[in-house]
Order: C-alpha cells, then sequence, then structure tokens
C-alpha cells in the first residue's frame, strides 16, 4: 500500500505555496512586540513534550525569536481550561496536540479561537484533506494499538474481539479511561464493522464493556502510565496509543502491535481563546502547518500522523509505516468528534460507573 501517493500527487500543485506560506509566516512574527512574551504551551508532557520542544518549538525560536513555556497537562485538558476561563484566568496560549472529542466540545463552548478565513484558506491548500477545522490543524493523528508484551504473553490478540476474549488470550490487561474511544472499540469487539460504529449504539457498547471490565486490570488515565504500567510489567497487554507503545520499544520494551480495528482519534492545535499572546500562538499554528520537514522530524519521533501535505516526502517508508494511515484498510474506526459533543452528558456518568464500580 502507498501511503504516501496522497501526499506526493497533493505537493505537485502546492509546492510553490507552501513555500511562500513559511516565509509569509516567519515573516510576520518578526519583529512583532508579542514575540518578546513566552507562548504558554499545553501538551501532553513526558516523550511528547520533548519531542514538541525539539522538533517545532525549538525551530520556532530559533526562526522568530519568540520562546515557549510548556505547561506538561498530561489529560483532563477541557475540564481544565473551562476551569481558566470560569476563574477569568486563561493561562494557556496554544494546546500542541488536543484530542478531537476535546477540541469539538472546547469550540462548541467557544473557547477556542476560530481561524481566521484566510488563514483557513492557505493551510487548506497545504494540507490533508480533512486536518484543517474552523479551529484547529492536524497534530499527532492517534492510533489505539492493542500492544502485548512478547516475554509474557504466548499468543497477542490480533483485533478487540480476541482482546475481550480472556480465555483464549489470558493475560493480565490495561484500558485507556476513555469512553469515547473504548465505547466505539467495545463495539468493534462485539462484532460491528468499523464503518458502522458511529453513531455509537450505547447500549450496545456498554453491554460489551461490561464483559471486559472484570478482566480490566489498570485503567490508564494519561500516555505516561500507558508506558508505566507496561515497562513495569503491571499488565500483560494493553490497549493503547501507537506513539507511546513505539517509544516503549525504543527504550528497548519488546511489544508486539496488532491494528486491526483500531481507533484513530484526530488531534489538533488549537489556539485558546483569550490566551495572553493568541496573535503569537496563531503565527506559530500557521507555521506549523506549513513546515512539512518539522511535521516528519515529530512523526518520525512519537509515529503520529501530521496535516501537511508534504510530510510524507520527508519519511522513509519504514518511518510511513508506523503512523496510523498506513494501517486505514484494516477495518480501522475514526472516532466522530461531534458525536461525543452530542452525548458526552448522557455517556460520562454511566462511563464513571463502569470503570469506578
Amino acid at each position: 500500500m502507498d501511503i504516501t501517493g496522497t501526499w506526493r500527487r497533493a505537493c505537485l500543485a502546492t509546492a510553490a505555496s507552501t513555500c511562500l506560506l513559511a516565509l509569509t509566516a516567519c515573516g510576520e512574527s518578526a519583529g512583532d512586540a508579542s514575540a518578546d512574551r513566552p507562548l504558554v504551551a499545553a501538551n501532553y508532557g513526558g516523550v511528547t513534550g520533548k519531542a514538541l520542544k525539539q522538533e517545532l518549538e525549538d525551530p520556532y525560536t530559533k526562526a522568530t525569536g519568540t520562546t515557549f513555556q510548556q505547561v506538561n497537562v498530561g489529560t483532563g485538558f477541557a475540564a481544565k481550561l473551562q476551569a481558566q476561563a470560569q476563574s477569568g484566568n486563561v493561562s494557556w496560549d496554544v494546546i500542541e496536540g488536543l484530542a478531537g472529542a476535546d477540541a469539538a466540545q472546547l469550540n462548541a463552548l467557544g473557547l477556542l479561537e476560530p481561524l481566521p478565513r484566510d488563514v483557513k484558506a492557505r493551510l487548506e491548500k497545504v494540507s490533508l484533506p480533512g486536518t484543517v477545522t474552523g479551529y484547529g490543524v492536524g497534530l499527532a493523528e492517534t492510533g489505539y494499538v492493542i500492544a502485548c508484551n512478547t516475554a509474557k504473553v504466548a499468543k497477542c490478540p490480533a483485533d478487540p474481539a480476541q482482546f475481550w476474549d480472556t480465555a483464549a488470550f489470558p493475560g493480565r490487561r490495561a484500558l485507556p479511561d476513555n469512553a469515547a474511544a473504548m465505547l466505539a472499540t467495545a463495539l468493534v469487539a462485539d462484532g460491528m464493522p468499523a464503518k458502522d460504529v458511529f453513531p455509537i449504539d450505547t447500549k450496545r457498547a456498554f453491554a460489551s464493556m461490561a464483559k471486559i471490565k472484570p478482566h480490566v486490570d489498570v485503567w490508564t488515565t494519561s500516555g505516561d502510565q500507558q508506558m508505566q504500567v507496561m515497562r513495569d510489567q503491571q499488565v500483560d497487554m494493553s490497549i493503547m496509543w501507537n506513539g507511546r507503545a513505539k517509544a516503549l520499544m525504543d527504550q528497548g520494551v519488546k511489544l508486539r502491535l496488532e491494528w486491526s480495528g483500531s481507533l484513530v482519534n484526530p488531534n489538533y492545535m488549537v489556539v485558546v481563546k483569550g490566551g495572553p499572546n493568541a496573535a503569537e500562538a496563531m503565527r506559530y499554528l500557521e507555521w506549523y502547518a506549513t513546515h512539512p520537514e518539522a511535521q516528519a522530524g515529530l512523526a518520525r519521533q512519537l509515529a503520529y500522523g501530521m496535516s501537511n501535505v508534504e510530510t510524507a516526502r520527508h519519511l522513509t517508508s519504514g518511518e510511513a509505516a508506523l503512523l496510523p494511515a498506513a494501517h486505514a484498510r484494516d477495518n480501522q474506526v475514526r472516532l466522530d468528534p461531534q458525536w461525543w459533543v452530542d452525548n458526552r452528558k448522557a455517556v460520562e456518568q454511566p462511563w464513571r460507573e463502569l470503570v469506578g464500580g
């Protein structure tokens, strides 16, 4: 499967446009007073925060003089930003990788800065279809994959249905404490084709979750915890973010990954409405979107999907094969962020009862 084909075809029509945008983005920042103030950038921290600093923040500082103050949020972006807004003390400028469901929710609440019409139009010309929204641009498209410790598991489940089959595939398990992602995965485990998962049949999804719940040893709440429980052998297998699984393997942990029936969650770089340096944050967002070589560096480190049509040209075929896009035909589910916005209130309480009960 040639997963770089879309990028290559699109970049023929957009290469000149990308170069012009790159110069424009840098030129706009030069000499601006807001560049003297650090950008407060919220992200997941850990290996993700380190990669963002190396591949995006440091190059942007070199190009513009703008420095960064990173905030390691870990998880709970939506609740924490809502609390800031309610207190009248918004401290974040930009979020580097906000999960699709959280992004849609915060946008509906009016807490994200809309992309100016001209910026959105420019970014759409240099980005993969669907990666630019009215409030952000794709950064770190994440796959939820099955990861097995090969030293502990003789047979690794090949898909969610087998992960749910604890008799045939014994071992201690971890699942993410993420209602939107796991309810969708539960339907795949129950035999529903990926194309039919959304809108979620919540009754069927919760019934499927009830079957696996007694066998879940750890409900992970962050990428760092996903890595920790596998590294420390608290569990033998896990559904976890593909980038965190790659980071474990880079550290020498021997894992087998299975992509069939995986869920892909879009993530976005967004500018926070009312942030102290929102204008510079918007320039940073445009710089990110128009620098495919920087995106490739991030993808190389994290194995997450990016937005620019030219990014794949800077990756080897082996590096590109680690991205979620390489497995799009493997009964892959794409999370529908709007479903979460429409159903969050109805789902949150029964989910908390499931996890905590």
